[in-house]
């Protein structure tokens, strides 16, 4: 793991980054919360799904949104924030194989900017995206979604509705009709995921193998409903 930097115009993004030592190894770059409450790459939760990444021999990009840690420049609102992902995700292509697999993980506000990275670059084979931000702002853009991924949410989120974050998930499973979509929901916690890091780590791990095992031997099998599943 070494820190990098990754050039944005007169910005300076800061990142820490993992190279896998097995060729052609699939990319994922993971972007935190939002940066005014708090939100930055160290955090437990964003730290934890990096290192899950890295244990399934991903080459892993985590980075600071501008004005976080020694990030340069000021929260923009997500539309600077999308161009700090957007430039990630160039300077991930520049260091690896053109051609391998991308994925892109978001929690909350890094969420909302994930999934509209993944609307704009056909490169990102799959997306994770936990406590979507479905209540504050507008997921309308993803209609349809181009790929399948995995969506985290607590029953118990008071800055996300729960039935919010379940219709969204409900309209993405129509749009992908795909198996390896899938909607979990974690009961006692709250927006951040709080004390249940380790159900949330095990519930990435289990679809990271998932969607790894499928892409050597393809899944047959189609499903039209959401994969909810609870967690007490």
């Amino acid at each position: 793991m070494v820190e990098v930097f990754l050039n944005n115009a007169a910005k300076k993004i800061e990142g820490e980054y993992h190279q896998s030592k097995e060729a052609n190894a699939p990319v994922v770059l993971i972007l935190h919360h939002h940066p005014q409450y708090g939100g930055n790459m160290d955090s437990k939760i964003i730290h934890s799904i990096y290192t899950s990444f890295i244990d399934n021999n991903f080459s892993a990009l985590k980075i600071n949104f501008r004005g976080v840690g020694k990030s340069t420049g000021t929260f923009d609102k997500g539309l600077g924030e999308l161009t700090d992902a957007a430039v990630a995700i160039d300077w991930l292509q520049e260091h690896n194989p053109s051609n391998v697999p991308i994925w892109i993980v978001g929690f909350s506000f890094g969420a909302w900017v994930a999934m509209q990275l993944t609307m704009r670059r056909p490169e990102i084979v799959g997306f994770i995206a936990l406590s979507l931000p479905a209540t504050k702002y507008d997921f309308s853009f993803l209609s349809p979604c181009p790929v399948p991924g995995l969506i985290i949410q607590s029953s118990n989120d008071t800055l996300s509705e729960e039935s919010d974050v379940t219709e969204l998930a409900k309209r993405l499973m129509n749009s992908v009709k795909s198996d390896q979509m899938e909607y979990h929901i974690i009961d006692d916690t709250n927006h951040f995921l709080r004390d249940k890091e380790e159900e949330v780590i095990k519930i990435i791990d289990d679809y990271i193998k998932l969607r790894l095992s499928s892409a050597v031997i393809p899944s047959q099998r189609v499903k039209k409903e959401v994969r909810i599943k609870e967690y007490a």
